[in-house]
């Protein structure tokens, strides 16, 4: 993913070059397709950006990220994604989980018709991934099948690198992504 920092999805030209850069570095270094996704301030996606981000990817599969649940008019920008070359888009519906944006989804899987792929994702897990391939008709999902993982370190209690918790990290489980496996070829 193609991303210079978190926050909006709203980048400055110098941003913008660093996101063409990136994208060139990762095609160099092999990589087997691209995520990006870019807005303007009004809500609607940021189109020269985006085809820029297509020519850079040169050739590479692109999907748009889920800067695309922060747009106005999701079915509109639909057959933007789609005329800009995008083969994917990764999306929650416009809500915080897949499941509850799954009406949203199973609209965009409609609209798409095949032209692109409608990717759900947000909140995925084995105990939901069978409900929302059923409810959206999606053929592809994402999830991040994470787990907590405490680090029983010594540590000064009053000194953070950052986090609110330097003990505490998040990793995927392959217990999980196994699970989710399960369930998808289960459904």
């Amino acid at each position: 993913m193609v991303r210079p920092r978190g926050g909006p999805m709203v980048y400055s030209e110098g941003e913008a070059q660093i996101i063409m850069d990136d994208a060139a570095s990762l095609k160099k270094g092999g990589a087997d397709g691209l995520v990006f996704g870019a807005l303007n301030m009004d809500g609607t996606l940021n189109q020269d950006l985006s085809k820029q981000f297509i020519q850079a990817a040169g050739g590479l599969p692109c999907t748009f990220h889920r800067a695309f649940d922060l747009v106005q008019d999701p079915l509109g920008e639909l057959e933007n994604v789609i005329q800009l070359g995008y083969q994917r888009i990764l999306t929650s519906g416009g809500k915080p989980t897949a499941l509850e944006g799954w009406d949203t989804l199973k609209q965009l899987t409609t609209a798409a018709g095949g032209r692109i792929t409608i990717m759900a994702g947000a909140g995925v897990k084995s105990s939901n991934v069978a409900d929302i391939i059923q409810r959206t008709g999606v053929t592809e999902c994402h999830a991040s099948a994470k787990v907590c993982r405490v680090f029983e370190c010594k540590s000064a209690e009053e000194v953070r690198m950052g986090a609110n918790n330097d003990n505490v990290v998040w990793v995927t489980s392959e217990e999980e992504v196994h699970a989710i496996k399960l369930a998808i070829d289960n459904s």
